[in-house]
């Protein structure tokens, strides 16, 4: 089918035309006498399969014509619906109008996506709190299937609270996991963490370094940097470490088993005092604080927490975005980074009792919480906990949960 080129936005003539074809359906059901409420009484009345009718109570049921479009049925399910109801006493005029506007709307689908598929791709970046679900979840199977493994959950705990010495500086804990990653064929090498510039030592000789201390402290000598073995599953499980020329540190999959047989769980964290400031520098441009799970391979989940001092709650408003990554790494600049910013929509959740913070995703949160806190010497009682929880998210990118900072009382 070809198309006349069209003036009008995609979203103008998709709404249009999907708006004309439930008007045409809604005057067809009436015309048969058939409820749109009651799909399953349809199917056994005109002999037509359920799914079909569904469709059709969903386009007929919905609030905005754009939302009826991903229920339109196809050339051969608009042939079955017509015919059956022509043999179930609809009228010629209702039936007729009903070719018409589904006609209208194939022209729309060939003169904005090309094919059915593409119109699907277009309204999956289009659907209101579920946006590229589809793409997403088509995406994990793909990527699963051509890079060769795959994990249930990248997960990342942050703390953040003033430094006692000086409150106009922020003292961390972050904790980095990769749960339940599986190798689907042999794959030797792919990076699962970066620590950029550990320790003091002469590697870390071209950047100021950071101090940062382990939460676990390593059980032997040749420990990878970093890990909290408690946490681990197996716990023996085998990394491969390498130091870049900048005192960087990536930590490495190793070959091992595939399928579930050889599933790991991987967890690294670290304490930093006074790592990052607390207020903006100027009010010149918003500033904000920025805590990011970059996610290099398939996942099913991606889950931030971060826990927020009580001197801090005031001034922390958590929003959730998502930054892909096209050139490998986050942009730095903010106006650059914003056309790279995906239509993802997650969900925050606040937790004030720190009993609570139990989730199906990591069985052992509240102990992994509970010993990042001793660890820095914290007070449970002091923190509330923020969540962020994202499907799918699509490789490469970042899941980032970021706040404005307050300018300096």
């Amino acid at each position: 089918m070809s198309a006349a080129p069209t003036s009008r936005s995609f979203t103008d003539d998709c709404r249009a035309a999907a708006a004309g074809l439930r008007t045409a359906l809604a005057a067809l059901y009436a015309d048969a006498k058939a409820d749109p409420a009651k799909p399953q009484d349809v199917s056994r009345r005109f002999g037509l399969n359920k799914n079909l009718t569904w469709k059709i109570a969903k386009i007929l049921q919905s609030a905005d014509a754009l939302e009826a479009v991903p229920h339109v049925p196809g050339a051969e399910g608009m042939r079955l619906l017509i015919g059956a109801m022509r043999e179930g006493g609809a009228g010629a005029a209702a039936l007729d109008l009903v070719v018409a506007r589904f006609a209208d709307f194939e022209r729309m689908t060939v003169a904005h996506g090309g094919d059915r598929p593409t119109l699907e791709l277009l309204m999956d970046g289009m659907a209101r709190g579920r946006a590229l679900e589809v793409s997403r979840k088509l995406a994990f199977r793909g990527n699963s299937g051509v890079w060769g493994l795959q994990a249930r959950v990248r997960s990342m705990l942050e703390v953040l609270a003033p430094n006692p010495d000086d409150p106009s500086k922020l003292d961390s804990a972050l904790v980095g996991g990769i749960h339940d990653l599986r190798r689907l064929r042999s794959v030797q090498g792919w990076p699962l963490f970066r620590f950029h510039r550990y320790g003091v030592g002469a590697a870390a000789s071209a950047h100021t370094p950071r101090r940062l201390s382990p939460i676990e402290p390593p059980r032997t000598a040749d420990e990878p940097a970093l890990i909290m073995r408690s946490f681990c599953s197996p716990p023996g499980a085998e990394v491969h470490s390498d130091t870049e020329s900048d005192g960087t540190v990536v930590h490495r999959l190793v070959d091992g088993p595939i399928g579930q047989q050889g599933a790991v769980t991987l967890l690294f964290g670290m304490l930093e005092q006074a790592s990052v400031p607390r207020y903006a520098s100027s009010a010149a441009e918003p500033e904000y604080g920025e805590m990011g799970a970059l996610v290099t391979m398939p996942i099913e989940h991606a889950l931030i927490d971060i826990l927020v001092h009580q001197d801090m709650l005031r001034e922390f408003r958590p929003e959730l975005v998502v930054y892909g990554r096209p050139h490998g790494s986050l942009e730095l600049d903010p106006a650059v980074r914003e056309n790279y910013r995906l239509p993802i929509e997650g969900t925050i959740e606040r937790f004030d009792d720190l009993d609570e913070v139990g989730t199906e995703l990591v069985h052992d949160r509240p102990r992994l919480i509970r010993s990042v806190l001793q660890a820095g010497k914290w007070d449970a009682d002091d923190f509330t906990l923020f969540r962020a929880t994202v499907q799918y998210p699509p490789m490469p990118s970042t899941v980032m949960l970021r706040y404005e900072l307050p300018l300096r009382p």
